[in-house]
């Protein structure tokens, strides 16, 4: 077994385009298979084997996703570091992993010398340089590795320790992954690209077969009338993305009625949002999707029935996520979703205290994963009811506040003491209504709301209050 088999098995035209950075140029699937046996080549006459671990920090181009091909075909390890992680942390991660490459451009490069882990690296190159080499094989090496042997491991922040979490993707698990995207999302419908700001899912859509538009991170003017414009055969058929990038889309005007289907997650989604969504693309299906950077997908549902069914019980999100996908089995304590399957990750690696919190091994040695969110189920599926460390009863009282505010930029959450504090954006106005409305909260507080730096959609409750 081998992820990478995913991609020979695909037989696409080498002509179709596989990868179009808005800005940018459109690299057909021929030229990127080229360019990641190249890149084998370079990697191979540099000592990198089986086992061996290349740590990726490039920008994202046709050219870097030839070198995680080129890497995991010859059996190796694709390592992703967020760059904002403490330098002692980039630390003990190098040292976890002792990767033989570093891959970089020249801002990957100024980072990574800063951190003398890095620095020992024995090789330093750029995608574009490893893909520079000739006389490489006619065909991509592909060779067979354990199903569990990790693939991808991609270290993030956000434990309450302070410590990375080194979320591991084994070659089953993307397998697996891609399955259940293609499948439960009903994708093996398109093969027209995808239009994605989520650079894993070029990855997804690589072995579906399918191209990929990619938005570079500033989401700029320039770029987003660009999707207007591309040509037939790259304009997209689908678009992917979180809910901070679908309001930018649509107030801006951006939407293109090539878009046949419209799949979002990564954070709640106001049913508002939705509906001008609905309003702008009306003949487009929109998949609301729920999962986590440990296990993605874990539920699909239609968007419309989403908000129809929330807006019907009161909340101001799309709360309905949808029944889980074939490939997964999910259980539901008082706290979270629990779920297991093939395309769920693994145990952390180098962070024993989060396994503990959010890995759990049953009597047949089974692992589950913690989810880190209420649930209830219905006949019509799971129902979000707001993070494990919230009261139920709190986060109903916040959908409530939402519909007497208008607007999801405030929180509660509750002081040592147990006082509850509503903080967020334009609450002077509604002080007196919020007071009267809402007698359990004890503190209102004006304060700007911070978003998440990924999904730019997510509140980071610790940052705001």
């Amino acid at each position: 077994m081998n992820s990478m088999n995913l991609l020979l098995e695909c037989k696409v035209p080498a002509g179709q385009m596989a990868f179009h950075p808005l800005g940018g140029t459109a690299t057909s699937f021929g030229e990127l298979m080229d360019c990641a046996k190249r890149a084998q080549k370079t990697l191979l006459d540099l000592g990198f084997k089986q086992g061996d671990a290349v740590l990726l920090a490039d920008s994202l181009s046709a050219e870097f996703y030839a070198v995680v091909m080129a890497a995991l075909g010859l059996g190796g390890k694709v390592i992703l570091v967020e760059p904002f992680l403490p330098v002692s942390e980039i630390q003990n991660i190098i040292a976890l992993v002792s990767p033989r490459v570093f891959v970089s451009s020249l801002m990957g490069r100024l980072w990574g010398g800063r951190v003398k882990a890095i620095r020992q690296i024995p090789h330093w190159r750029s995608s574009r340089g490893l893909c520079r080499e000739s006389g490489a094989e006619k065909e991509l090496v592909v060779v067979p590795v354990a199903p569990d042997d990790a693939a991808i491991l991609t270290f993030t922040s956000g434990t309450s320790s302070g410590r990375s979490k080194g979320v591991v993707r084994s070659h089953r698990g993307l397998i697996a992954q891609n399955h259940a995207i293609r499948n439960a999302g009903d994708l093996h419908r398109f093969n027209g690209p995808d239009l994605a700001i989520f650079a894993n899912l070029t990855l997804a859509n690589l072995g579906m077969g399918r191209g990929t538009v990619f938005i570079p991170p500033g989401w700029k003017t320039d770029h987003l009338r660009e999707v207007r414009d591309l040509p037939q055969g790259i304009a997209p058929e689908t678009l992917s993305c979180g809910p901070a990038f679908l309001d930018r889309f649509i107030t801006g005007g951006f939407a293109t009625r090539s878009l046949k289907s419209v799949h979002v997650g990564g954070a709640l989604t106001e049913c508002a949002l939705f509906e001008r969504a609905f309003r702008a693309l009306p003949d487009a299906r929109f998949l609301h999707v729920y999962g986590s950077s440990e296990v993605e997908p874990v539920s699909f549902v239609d968007a419309r029935e989403s908000v129809r069914k929330s807006k019907d019980r009161g909340f101001a999100h799309a709360l309905l996520a949808g029944k889980v996908v074939n490939g997964l089995r999910g259980r539901l304590d008082e706290k979270t979703l629990w779920v297991s399957g093939e395309h769920v990750c693994g145990e952390y690696l180098g962070n024993p205290e989060e396994n503990l919190k959010s890995k759990m091994r049953d009597e047949q040695g089974v692992l589950w994963h913690a989810m880190g969110d209420r649930m209830v189920e219905t006949v019509e599926g799971l129902w979000y009811q707001g993070r494990s460390f919230q009261q139920t009863s709190d986060f109903g009282l916040e959908q409530s506040i939402y519909g007497v505010l208008g607007h999801t930029n405030a929180f509660l959450f509750r002081e040592p003491g147990g006082d509850l504090v509503l903080s967020g954006e334009n609450l002077r106005t509604r002080i007196s209504e919020i007071r009267a409305g809402f007698p359990a909260v004890d503190r209102i507080q004006e304060k700007k709301i911070i978003r998440d730096r990924r999904h730019r959609a997510r509140i980071d409750r610790e940052a705001s209050r």
